[in-house]
């Protein structure tokens, strides 16, 4: 792993020249939305502070040939067209090219909300990521592929970019995303305004001062744009072919080169900084004055005509206050009310994957430390009542469990596990990521007796409902059903027990 975020990548032989981008034969295709009709029920963006535009004309100006780009703004950006469009540019673009999709919008889990999108007809009015490969199986013959994603949930083109590891190995891909597969986006255009930065040779993304500027420092540098400008995890995901040292272009000529620093801090650092009020804000250090040692400063989240030059004693490391892997915390979701929830994992002791405790997975995300709290008695007793009776037993891959659904229960089987969550397939064929916690064990035939507190399939149904076994007979057991009604006789291979 080379920076946080990515799949791991081949690097280049020592004695081998790196890989270099090639715009005379890339083929762009940018589709872009900032405004949508009535009923897609989307709020639209603010116009005035679109960078779509300025990408397009950053890529012609970096060598890419102005037939070989397509735009499609807003109304243009239909489903139809963006498929349409894709099909025929990959098409064009024909053997050792690269093919790059820009996806800017508003998005949700596998899904990028084209122009025409009807919340009441979304397969066939919302592209879908899952539609991309298959197009481009049919029409592409190129070699390497960059598919970007300035949306809510836009890592989930990275979808993509594993089916290419896993059916097509020979193409080089990799998917550039402003949020994660399961987070909201900024409509700041933060993502976007850096891709542009990329691209035209901005000395500050060549962090290791060699005058390129390569995809691993790209990706860095999105990645940490994101974390400390907006707050928010960004996604840089490649196939195990791309390169890491592929160089997208060198430091444009007019810059000067970035000089490295005595001390702690580099130009180009992210640190945090006290303002003339004594506030402390994220912010990018922009120059040094060796003569009186200060540092200028730019404060995220304001104009430039604020930057400052400060002393060192007013810097400092920028750090966040730090979750436990494991431990329960209310978690404020996006209706701004608060939710139990458990951290699953953490990347960067800055962002923490939460588990809504009885969901299905569906919800789960990544948070930063502001949006939570301790859990309290509220959020302990809104945890599941139902537990297994007796001690807690080892859950394997092949298991038939009771598994939680928005507090209520259904039979499912484990079909995989990451060590904290257990991917489930439910009877209906939906699937569920959950803890331990929120799965019963289904029992062995021998543990049902008269008496016995179970959770059993009601009528051959997958929902489960609580009761107590009234008599056993026949691999099957008699259930007095808790809400009274009428008594009925459920299969052993139906029945969880749980504690009285």
């Amino acid at each position: 792993m080379w920076f946080a975020g990515v799949r791991a990548v081949a690097g280049a032989s020592a004695d081998a020249a790196p890989p270099m981008w090639h715009p005379e034969t890339t083929y762009v295709l940018i589709a872009s939305v900032t405004q949508w009709p009535a009923k897609a029920g989307l709020a639209p963006f603010t116009a005035e502070l679109r960078r779509d535009e300025d990408l397009a004309e950053q890529f012609k100006a970096s060598g890419v040939p102005g037939a070989n780009l397509v735009f499609l703004k807003d109304r243009a950006a239909t489903r139809a067209a963006i498929q349409t469009a894709l099909a025929a540019l990959a098409t064009r673009a024909g053997e050792g090219s690269t093919l790059v999709l820009y996806l800017q919008g508003h998005g949700a889990r596998k899904v990028f909300c084209s122009y025409d999108s009807d919340p009441e007809n979304p397969t066939q009015t919302q592209l879908n990521v899952d539609e991309i490969y298959p197009i481009l199986d049919r029409t592409w013959k190129g070699e390497r592929l960059f598919l970007i994603g300035d949306f809510c949930s836009s890592g989930s083109l990275a979808s993509v970019v594993r089916k290419y590891e896993r059916l097509r190995p020979d193409v080089r891909a990799a998917c550039l995303a402003s949020a994660t597969a399961t987070n909201l986006s900024t409509e700041r255009w933060t993502f976007t305004a850096g891709l542009i930065q990329i691209l035209s040779g901005d000395a500050r993304v060549d962090r290791d001062h060699d005058g390129k500027i390569t995809f691993a420092e790209a990706g860095t540098y999105l990645l940490e744009r994101m974390k400390f400008q907006e707050n928010q995890l960004a996604s840089v995901t490649a196939t195990p072919s791309f390169e890491r040292d592929f160089v997208f272009r060198h430091v444009a000529p007019d810059q000067k080169p970035v000089p490295r620093l005595a001390g702690p801090h580099q130009i180009g650092d992210v640190i945090d900084a006290q303002d003339s009020q004594g506030l402390w804000y994220a912010s990018e250090i922009l120059a040094f004055d060796e003569a009186k040692g200060r540092y200028r400063v730019h404060f995220y989240g304001w104009d430039s005509k604020w930057d400052e030059w400060l002393s060192p004693d007013r810097i400092r490391a920028l750090a966040k206050p730090k979750l436990t892997v494991g431990q329960r915390y209310q978690v404020k979701w996006q209706d701004g009310k608060w939710y139990p929830g458990i951290i699953t994992k953490a990347a960067d002791d800055w962002f923490y994957f939460v588990h809504y405790e009885g969901e299905a997975g569906e919800d789960d995300e990544w948070v930063t430390a502001e949006r939570t709290r301790p859990s309290s008695g509220a959020a302990t007793a809104a945890r599941p009542q139902l537990a297994p009776v007796g001690p807690a037993r080892g859950l394997a891959v092949g298991d038939v469990v009771a598994a939680q659904w928005r507090r209520e229960w259904y039979r499912a089987r484990i079909v995989g596990s990451d060590g904290v969550k257990f991917a489930v397939v439910y009877d209906d064929e939906t699937k569920g990521r959950l803890t331990r916690e929120e799965l019963i064990p289904v029992a062995p035939a021998t543990g049902v007796r008269p008496g016995a507190r179970v959770l059993a399939c009601w009528d051959g149904k997958p929902q489960m409902y609580p009761g107590t076994v009234a008599s056993v007979a026949d691999a099957k057991a008699t259930i007095r059903w808790d809400d009274g009604s009428a008594p009925s006789s459920v299969p052993l291979a139906a029945i969880a027990l749980i504690a009285p």
